[in-house]
């Protein structure tokens, strides 16, 4: 409020305070401006691509070196785009005194010389990432500076489509990669973090292009290293046949959350996880068959359970309301059954049995046939105000 005020009337406020009110209100302020500052720059967003945003983006980029308070508060930063300033900048004479390669110098020689500030930095966000004008040795400079920090944990790389350097990371505890070519990086990135437990890729599916083995993920760790990934979600262009499944099984002792909407994944997946006795707390899948079902029927556990049916109107139906869902009753927090046709997959009296027993349940999104609604029947009514339900 106060900085919106002319510099003058701030003066002439300040000139008729006493001494004493004035203390307070130095005090005041600097203990705001303490509780305030962490709050800001927890986390900070970098888009010199956007020209509404490169001057303040090159401000935060020159504070970061020179204002090292600052930079210490910065926990979580997003990178949209390359380094290089937006194209609209600067004009005619801009363009023949060779200002773009003066103003792209000037913010790689800004990020090498802050980077090494930002000793909070937890998690890492690239979204679109790509070198740019920059040059690729000056790319893998940066990156292997943000690599060096010593909190990061997390790194998430959004929209890839390009060449980038990621290879440097390590140490991570937290990868998310949604684009091209992820077999490339993830494998590396993945041996490189011995302690990774959380890990998601999502391949785009495209025009002729074959599926990619998922088993992939896991191929830099060398022979006898296995993974103690707890949290996998795989989504896209990849496939997990038969053959593979040997392999990848005893990467996943230690998962307990699995999210799987890729090509194929075939059923001994699942007889292999039963066997082994791998209970997922959390379990989303858009292939349902006999095998997945059998296995939920093996154990009991889960909170969360997300079925996408797109196969026969009414296969296995019956014994996920009947049997399976009662063994996840007691744990059961919220539930996703989306049939792709209406069926008995949908909403009905025997579902909404199966439902109601589970008592801890918290949100609940299924499809209603209203063919066969009773809207007569308050029973059919879920009331429960603890209950979100999505229909």
């Amino acid at each position: 409020m106060f900085s919106s005020l002319p510099v003058e009337l701030l003066c002439k406020i300040a000139s008729l305070l006493s001494l004493e009110d004035g203390k307070n209100l130095r005090l005041t302020s600097k203990k705001l401006c303490g509780l305030a500052t962490p709050l800001v720059f927890q986390a900070v967003s970098l888009s010199l691509n956007e020209e509404r945003r490169y001057q303040e983006c090159m401000s935060f980029l020159e504070a970061l070196a020179s204002r090292v308070y600052l930079a210490r508060h910065i926990q979580t930063l997003y990178i949209h785009g390359s380094f290089d300033p937006p194209y609209g900048k600067g004009g005619f004479w801009y363009e023949i005194t060779n200002g773009r390669q003066r103003a792209i110098r000037l913010i790689e020689k800004r990020l090498l010389g802050g980077i090494p500030s930002l000793v909070s930095l937890r998690s890492l966000y690239f979204s679109g990432f790509h070198p740019g004008e920059l040059g690729l040795d000056s790319v893998n400079a940066i990156m292997f500076a943000l690599s060096n920090l010593p909190l990061l944990s997390l790194l998430n790389i959004g929209l890839h489509h390009g060449q980038a350097s990621y290879l440097d990371f390590h140490d991570l505890d937290n990868i998310s990669f949604n684009g091209k070519h992820g077999l490339d990086i993830i494998p590396t990135l993945v041996a490189r973090s011995p302690n990774l437990t959380r890990l998601r890729l999502s391949s785009p599916h495209q025009t002729r292009a074959v599926p990619e083995a998922a088993l992939g993920i896991f191929s830099g760790l060398r022979k006898g290293k296995l993974s103690r990934v707890k949290q996998l979600t795989l989504e896209g262009a990849l496939i997990l046949p038969t053959h593979d499944v040997p392999i990848i099984v005893p990467h996943l002792r230690h998962l307990t959350s699995l999210r799987i909407h890729i090509t194929d994944v075939a059923e001994e997946f699942w007889s292999a996880l039963r066997i082994e006795m791998i209970h997922l707390e959390d379990v989303s899948v858009d292939i349902v068959n006999d095998a997945l079902l059998e296995y939920l029927g093996s154990y009991s556990g889960s909170r969360t359970m997300m079925l996408i049916t797109e196969q026969e109107l009414d296969h296995g139906s019956p014994e996920f309301w009947r049997n399976i869902l009662p063994k996840h009753a007691d744990t059961l927090v919220e539930l996703y059954v989306q049939p792709e046709y209406a069926g008995r997959w949908c909403l009905d009296t025997r579902s909404l049995d199966a439902i109601r027993q589970c008592k801890r349940l918290e949100i609940l999104r299924v499809k209603v046939d209203q063919e066969k609604l009773d809207v007569s029947d308050k029973t059919n009514i879920i009331v429960s105000p603890y209950v979100r339900l999505h229909v």
